[in-house]
């Protein structure tokens, strides 16, 4: 495990404005078609999140630098639910940015039936408690329950450790204003990648888990200082591929 200073880190996303319904950034290529990304924005409403302008960024990111074609996904608060959310079942993979959200029935139908449909995704920060009406999802899905923030944690990370993974692999250090999330014992089939360290302990920061046949990498960590940093954007991209098996 390679230590990284807290000012040493560098990570990337960013974040603005809400849009409309789910709208496709790029178009598919039925010769070799490209990696079909659903971005899933649950965050807006958290000012330090703001995930609707962070995950377009995101997008256009990922379409330039890595040639995939990008759908995303936000909140609409009127009807309790993902505008469009039938493009998940079309996805190839999807990023995960959502909190405290309490989807419609059929929104969590969908939701559903894609963490069991086989299919990669990531996960990033508030995600291990994403949904209101889906307690355990944490748990049962990610592979670790969410125990909060509290505590005195906040920006008082003294160190982040690594552990080796292609997710990593072309990704400088970061710095993050991030605070260590607290959870409880993970589950055997979870591998830490990376864990965090302050006054209260070692905390797991991300990891990578297979769940009823799908990827899943989980990266606790995204403020929107963060989201800017091309580093965390490339980590992202790297656990697209890792999760999609490309």
């Amino acid at each position: 495990m390679q230590p990284l200073s807290r000012r040493s880190l560098v990570l990337g996303l960013s974040v603005s404005v809400l849009c409309p319904p789910a709208k496709t950034i790029g178009a598919d290529s039925p010769a070799a078609r490209p990696l079909r990304v659903c971005l899933v924005s649950g965050s807006q409403d958290s000012k330090p999140y703001r995930t609707d302008d962070s995950l377009a960024a995101l997008a256009r990111y990922l379409e330039a630098e890595h040639k995939m074609t990008c759908t995303l996904l936000t909140w609409d608060a009127a009807s309790a639910g993902f505008r469009g959310i039938e493009r998940l079942l079309e996805a190839d993979a999807a990023v995960f940015f959502v909190r405290r959200k309490t989807p419609n029935a059929h929104n969590l139908d969908v939701l559903r039936r894609f963490f069991a449909s086989g299919r990669g995704f990531v996960a990033l920060r508030s995600t291990s408690h994403a949904w209101e009406n889906w307690p355990d999802f944490d748990a049962e899905v990610l592979g670790a329950k969410y125990a909060g923030a509290k505590g005195g944690n906040f920006g008082n990370v003294d160190k982040l450790t690594r552990k080796p993974h292609p997710i990593w692999a072309g990704t400088e250090a970061f710095d993050t204003k991030c605070d260590i999330y607290r959870y409880g014992p993970v589950a055997p089939d979870v591998r830490v990648l990376m864990e965090g360290e302050n006054q209260n302990g070692v905390m797991p920061v991300a990891w990578t888990r297979v769940h009823r046949g799908a990827r899943l990498f989980h990266l606790a960590l995204g403020y929107a200082y963060d989201l800017e940093q091309p580093a965390f954007r490339r980590i992202v991209a790297n656990g697209l591929r890792w999760v999609s098996e490309k």
